[in-house]
């Protein structure tokens, strides 16, 4: 079992790392080591300094260092979880091979989402990092037989499926989705699918090096966008306004992104097409949630009403 993990791009308040941190807090009695990666060759403002300072009170450990790319910061732990945003997935080879060297031998790297290898997510360019990801981990467990790995997959989190990244205008109750009304997605909050993380944390891992690389599965609902915006008009008690596109034009829009250069825009566009083409659902006959029965997550609407009375993702909404 884990008793050392090392978080690595989850010193972001709000971020899904900064959720399982907040269970990993009450945990402290089950490893014997915790600690945040903390790279200070990025820059560091009063707040990121009282966001280190607030996991060091809280008991965690922080490990500096100014690359990812040394073994050092690595040694003593036996699990590196990785959740580096966007612009940080094409380090993680880097950071894995670094880790190895140090002994690490079990990764659970940045997924929380969709399962890259249905339908036709794998040839997207929004996971072309994480594609590669789990190419590199493939190649080196062939001269690393003892090398483990779980992939975490959720579909993706309510609190952050309505942002303006993925077509919604919420200050103006509008949205422009590529897709049909009838288009589903599989949603959980982000604090519940945080339990869910550090429970697959403590299960106990078998003897059998290839029974280490895990997949797990987990969900709320697996509901339509017409049943989204129905949930969105009872919690902001306004209709909205959409307009459902062919969700083949994301591609002309995912091009005109990359002649521009616009990454961000890049992958926005890419992401939408996974969203039409239904790639973020996971199938509930597949769900692991049963192997948790002490879990009980929140319905995606009780997860909006909290998530439009915060004041953080309210602005992140562009309501404030």
């Amino acid at each position: 079992m884990f008793k050392s993990i090392l978080l690595i791009g989850a010193t972001g308040v709000g971020s899904f790392g900064d959720y399982v941190a907040q269970e990993l807090a009450k945990e402290f009695g089950h490893f014997r080591r915790i600690a945040f990666f903390n790279n200070t060759s990025r820059p560091t403002d009063d707040a990121k300094q009282a966001r280190l300072h607030n996991l060091q009170s809280q008991g965690f450990e922080i490990v500096q260092a100014a690359d990812y790319a040394s073994p050092e910061p690595y040694k003593g732990f036996d699990c590196v979880l990785i959740f580096l945003g966007n612009h940080g997935l094409y380090l993680q080879p880097t950071i894995i091979d670094a880790a190895i060297q140090a002994g690490v031998r079990h990764f659970y790297p940045s997924e929380y989402g969709a399962d890259i290898t249905v339908g036709q997510n794998w040839t997207q360019r929004y996971y072309k990092y994480k594609v590669q990801t789990r190419q590199h981990l493939e190649a080196r467990a062939r001269d690393v037989p003892d090398l483990g790995w779980t992939y975490y997959l959720l579909g993706r989190l309510t609190e952050w499926s309505v942002l303006s990244h993925f077509g919604f205008d919420n200050k103006n109750a509008k949205a422009e989705i590529y897709g049909t009304a009838s288009g589903r997605q599989s949603l959980i909050s982000s604090a519940d699918s945080a339990k869910y993380l550090v429970e697959t944390l403590k299960e106990p891992l078998s003897e059998d090096a290839k029974a280490n690389r895990r997949t797990y599965r987990i969900s709320e609902s697996n509901l339509t966008y017409g049943e989204i915006f129905d949930v969105l008009e009872r919690v902001t008690g306004r209709k909205y306004d959409v307009t459902y596109l062919h969700v083949e034009s994301a591609l002309e829009e995912e091009s005109e992104a990359k002649k521009s250069g616009d990454i961000d825009a890049e992958l926005a566009a890419s992401h939408k097409l996974i969203q039409g083409r239904e790639g973020t659902l996971l199938p509930s006959e597949t769900w692991d949630n049963a192997r948790f029965p002490d879990i009980h997550p929140k319905t995606v609407e009780k997860a909006l009403r909290e998530a439009f009375a915060s004041k953080r993702l309210r602005k992140a909404y562009g309501l404030d």
